[in-house]
């Protein structure tokens, strides 16, 4: 009898343990949606204050968009704004940076058309992701969003074109465990 209860035990700490970790899988996994969103949400709003001849300079000069310019940003699950359903218990915070590479990064004036957008995503039990884009205006405003987003080896419309996916770097990334 002792012997099954104890074999009983085990299986019963095994299971739970499975348990924690896809619930942890699933945290993370949140986050990073939250922190993707965050992205999209960052690119909808560069897409109207990107300056013809100066860039991002008045932004980055500004110190960053105030929370209220990002649909979403900073805005705590259940909070009035956060665009996610209360059961996630989901948030982001978007930053908007100037590129360490440009000519003009410590007047944080841009000279290049590039920035960065660090969208950090929170899910549920302190899940926390960051996720970063360079991004480059190709003069004037930002493109049109592509119809869908791409994946390797798929065009973004699935026609078998590229017409707004350009050249992804996928040279430096990183991935961070908690």
């Amino acid at each position: 009898m002792s012997g099954l209860g104890t074999l009983g035990l085990l299986t019963m700490v095994s299971v739970n343990g499975g348990l924690q970790t896809v619930g942890n899988d699933r945290f993370h996994t949140i986050a990073q949606y939250a922190a993707e969103s965050g992205g999209a949400a960052a690119m909808a709003y560069l897409r109207t204050v990107v300056d013809p001849s100066t860039g991002f300079t008045a932004l980055l000069q500004s110190g960053h968009p105030s929370p209220e310019d990002i649909v979403g940003n900073n805005k705590d699950p259940g909070e009035a704004g956060n665009p996610f359903s209360d059961d996630l218990r989901a948030s982001y915070r978007v930053e908007i940076l100037n590129n360490r590479g440009d000519s003009g990064f410590a007047a944080n004036t841009d000279t290049d058309k590039r920035i960065v957008i660090r969208a950090t995503g929170y899910g549920p039990d302190g899940a926390t992701a960051i996720i970063e884009w360079d991004v480059q205006s190709a003069g004037g405003r930002l493109r049109r969003p592509c119809p869908v987003y791409a994946q390797k080896g798929q065009s973004e419309d699935n026609s078998g074109r590229n017409d707004c996916l350009g050249t992804i770097d996928t040279s430096q990334t990183a991935a961070f465990a908690p």
